[in-house]
């Protein structure tokens, strides 16, 4: 499993923060850049906004819980 191998898993959480993190100032940005760029109607606006800043609480939140359980083995070792 991906919590056995330290290294791995630090990569794999550090990676889905990153994403997370990524996603969210997207969509904190999408309204302001590029929504008026591809001309959406309000509900699809409401839509992408909503799931991006979902998706990358989520993730975040994975990251959080991975790092945690990493921090636990270590000191189970």
């Amino acid at each position: 499993m991906l919590l056995n191998d330290s290294k791995k898993s630090v990569s794999a959480a550090l990676l889905l923060l990153s994403v997370g993190l990524l996603l969210l100032s997207c969509g904190v940005a999408w309204q302001h850049a590029f929504a008026p760029l591809l001309h959406l109607s309000a509900a699809q606006d409401d839509f992408i906004h909503g799931f991006s800043m979902g998706l990358g609480l989520t993730l975040e939140i994975a990251a959080v819980v991975m790092l945690v359980r990493i921090s636990v083995n270590r000191q189970k070792s």
